[in-house]
């Protein structure tokens, strides 16, 4: 795995820098749509932007929570230091909601895999209110027991796992643009997150 600079933050004080990090799915990488504009979106608002990429020698091996955490950590150690972070993730990289429930990092969770034990249980005990996007045709989104957490889950009517509607290019980007706007919502709403 490795990261590298998608944008940098728009002030010259690290110390009052906004960081985000991007973690793909293990086949849907940063360039993706989702990711791309969430990206893109980031950039806009100032935020300096580390993307992460799995590179043919990974191997998760038998704890991939841990692999996923090591590159969410390697990402943030790699740019300026500040307590304002974000990660952004689809799908495997959802893998470390773990590590940002102990690690206390607000999350935009892509298709999280919420058929994976330790994540779910995560979400049931976390306090954090992060946001949860899924599809309701995809087989690894079970959005049934929002209860489950004070995060926010939204579920894309007829999406499947790549936020898509299958065979209608034009119905699915109108539904990420719908996905846009409500990460935008929350990342505007987080503490310090002046646009």
């Amino acid at each position: 795995m490795e990261s590298y600079t998608w944008a940098k933050a728009k002030t010259s004080d690290a110390g009052e820098a906004k960081v985000a990090v991007l973690l793909p799915g293990s086949g849907y990488p940063v360039q993706g749509p989702v990711l791309f504009w969430v990206g893109e979106m980031l950039t806009a608002f100032g935020w300096h932007v580390q993307a992460v990429r799995w590179t043919p020698e990974d191997e998760p091996g038998p704890d991939p929570h841990a692999f996923v955490a090591r590159a969410a950590e390697d990402a943030f150690a790699a740019v300026p230091l500040t307590s304002r972070r974000l990660v952004v993730a689809k799908s495997f990289g959802t893998l470390a909601i773990p590590w940002a429930e102990d690690t206390k990092t607000a999350g935009v969770w892509l298709t999280p895999l919420l058929t994976d034990a330790k994540v779910r249980e995560t979400i049931a005990h976390t306090d954090k209110a992060d946001l949860f996007i899924g599809g309701s045709e995809d087989k690894l989104w079970d959005g049934g027991q929002k209860s489950e957490s004070v995060g926010t889950f939204v579920e894309i009517p007829g999406a499947d796992h790549s936020l898509q509607i299958p065979n209608d290019w034009r119905a699915s980007q109108e539904l990420q643009s719908g996905v846009f706007s409500r990460i935008e919502e929350f990342v505007k709403a987080l503490p310090d997150a002046v646009q």
